[in-house]
């Protein structure tokens, strides 16, 4: 009797400890989600695109809350959204820049035709009198 007393025991230890394990693997889980979750927004941050980071952010606390789905299937998927977010910076990047250059051009365009207008202005004036 004693020895299935000791053994319900133990079976009760373990089974809190496996619980207690449990919490702390899906609060790790979190971390290193959230972890990445913000390295995606960062990089959306710098190449201008617009996100819902606490719809984002829900979902993930969503997905490892309800156990259907494994570590390694999360962060694989949050590696590739990160591979194809930097593949998009890139991208959006090379237009920002076109489009900077452009814009710069324009703003040179424009005080070089006030500098003429400005200098014929004077010209004028100069043999005027």
């Amino acid at each position: 009797m004693i020895l299935t007393s000791f053994s319900f025991y133990l079976i009760i230890k373990a089974e809190v400890e496996v619980e207690r394990l449990d919490q702390l693997k899906a609060s790790r889980m979190k971390e290193i989600a959230f972890k990445k979750q913000a390295e995606l927004e960062e990089i959306f941050a710098r190449a201008h695109i617009e996100v819902d980071p606490d719809a984002a952010r829900e979902k993930i606390m969503a997905l490892i809350d309800s156990g259907n789905i494994e570590l390694t299937e999360l962060l694989a998927n949050m590696d590739n959204q990160i591979a194809k977010a930097k593949e998009e910076a890139v991208s959006q990047k090379d237009i920002l820049d076109k489009v900077e250059k452009w814009m710069s051009a324009c703003d040179e365009e424009s005080w070089l035709e006030d500098y003429n207008r400005v200098l014929k202005i004077s010209l004028l004036l100069y043999f005027s009198f």
